[in-house]
């Protein structure tokens, strides 16, 4: 039986075949439609966890706001984890407006494994699972944020690379349990060379996500469950574990590293995209990092900081409340000079970050306010708080009037807010504009250099197809001349 012929048909088909393919990659971007003005990073759905503590409320509010100011990329949730009786009296599910209520899973292991544990943490993976396996996300990738962080930048796998099957995470040094031989007992061989040290911040396919959030809530139960991690255990780096406290507080981390590594997912570690809150930054992208992470305690000489003191618990998001004293603010340094050392520089961009951190949490907790009492006497001023000796007195903060009608605002007042508004509505815009033209030159630039494949490609099926006529028109020839019976034959 003959082989089939490379016919001139046959290659023409096949070129059709590649040129549609090479067309539908230039009309797709990663399963979404491109189009003009289309910005990268609104393929990114940020999500965090929270209850509905004072605590975490005002968190919420302040990650929520430096998503605004960034630009507001993609989509940003808040996933809520709260009791039955705790939702009937929340009022703050405005906070974020993208909020999903979820259950509370405090007590997550006692109803499902009879373990008398209630734990906080089981409200993170269990209020992701919830959220990844019944509401889901319409965007390409899924950023997991704590709620005690801010943005500084868009996060986008353009910068910080990430595929399906390995996450962009963020590196957790103190998780020794991934390297001292602890995950032997949870893992076998092939998924322990998947887990690395990580945690706080992740970029995930989404569908990598969705795999990933049963098994984060598993594994977090059983870290919690097996007492071979307890007190008096020291390989999982939790130093707060006590004989009366014996289970460690970070078992839901581990649950994350585990439950990643069962799922098949891989880590691009990167170490400098977030900065603590505090830390003087160790290279050129902590001095200007994408996320502030405000989870342990800030100093600078006199000033000390930390969200657990007892006046981040208190309430200060209502009307009744919105005179609370803000957080103290660090003083802001003067800026180095030219001739600066690096070390004076990162001196100072630590104390800034501290100053940024805070005051953009009272501004964040005093804008909310503002918005919800619409009938304070006159818009609210910048309040920083300076930290003080302990020999001087703390200034005390009068009180604002409360007028009872919109109307008798002053017209001065009113002119100001709305000069105010304008200015900062016109800073927006320009900063949009310039943001769409970039988006617009790197998608001419993308579309550019796929035509330019496309072409190259054609070009190639052409050549093939010239050369696969010239065999076919040689072989017809040889054939007939095979055939000729009044060709000459050669004596022997």
């Amino acid at each position: 039986m003959r082989s089939p012929r490379a016919t001139p048909s046959r290659v023409v088909a096949a070129c059709v075949i590649l040129a549609r393919v090479c067309a539908f990659d230039i009309a797709r971007a990663d399963g979404a439609i491109d189009a003009p003005g289309r910005r990268e990073m609104d393929d990114y759905h940020y999500v965090f966890s929270a209850d509905c503590q004072p605590y975490m409320t005002w968190q919420a509010r302040a990650l929520y706001d430096s998503w605004r100011t960034i630009g507001s990329p993609g989509r940003i949730t808040r996933l809520l984890s709260c009791t039955e009786a705790q939702y009937e009296t929340y009022a703050h599910l405005d906070v974020v407006p993208d909020t999903v209520k979820c259950p509370d899973f405090v007590w997550y292991a006692k109803e499902k494994y009879g373990d008398d544990d209630g734990y906080a943490a089981y409200n993170l993976p269990g209020g992701m699972n919830h959220w990844a396996q019944n509401v889901g996300t319409d965007r390409k990738w899924v950023v997991k944020l704590d709620a005690d962080m801010l943005l500084l930048k868009p996060l986008t796998v353009e910068e910080i690379p990430a595929k399906r099957g390995t996450a962009a995470s963020g590196e957790y040094d103190y998780l020794v349990g991934t390297r001292n031989g602890m995950a032997k007992w949870f893992l076998n061989e092939e998924e322990e060379r998947l887990i690395a040290p990580v945690g706080g911040w992740e970029i995930f396919d989404a569908k990598d996500f969705i795999a990933l959030t049963p098994y984060w809530l598993e594994y977090t139960a059983k870290v919690r469950m097996d007492r071979r991690v307890w007190w008096p255990y020291r390989g999982t780096g939790d130093e707060y574990i006590t004989e009366r406290g014996p289970r460690p507080w970070i078992s839901e981390m581990y649950g994350f590293v585990f439950g990643c590594a069962k799922a098949g997912i891989r880590h691009n570690v990167m170490s400098s995209i977030q900065l603590y809150a505090g830390y003087t930054p160790w290279d050129t992208q902590t001095e200007d990092p994408y996320i502030i992470h405000y989870g342990l305690k800030m100093t600078e000489g006199e000033y000390d900081w930390d969200k657990h003191y007892d006046e981040g618990h208190l309430e200060r998001m209502t009307c009744d409340t919105m005179d609370a004293k803000p957080f103290p603010v660090v003083k802001l340094p003067q800026a180095p000079n030219e001739g600066a050392s690096r070390d004076e520089v990162r001196r100072y961009i630590k104390v800034k970050i501290m100053y940024k951190t805070v005051s953009s949490i009272n501004d964040a907790v005093q804008r909310y306010n503002f918005e919800r009492c619409s009938g304070r006497a006159e818009a609210p001023q910048k309040v920083v708080r300076r930290s003080l000796p302990e020999t001087q007195a703390p200034r005390t903060v009068e009180p604002r009037p409360v007028v009872q009608a919109p109307n008798q605002l002053e017209t001065k007042t009113r002119r100001e807010i709305a000069t105010e508004r304008q200015r900062e509505e016109q800073v927006q815009a320009e900063a949009e504009r310039k943001i769409r033209e970039l988006d617009d030159k790197l998608y001419r630039e993308e579309q550019m250099e796929k035509f330019w494949n496309f072409v190259t490609i054609l070009g190639l099926c052409y050549v093939l197809m010239r050369l696969s006529n010239a065999r076919n028109r040689k072989r017809d020839a040889r054939r007939r001349a095979e055939k000729n019976p009044f060709r000459t034959v050669k004596a022997s």
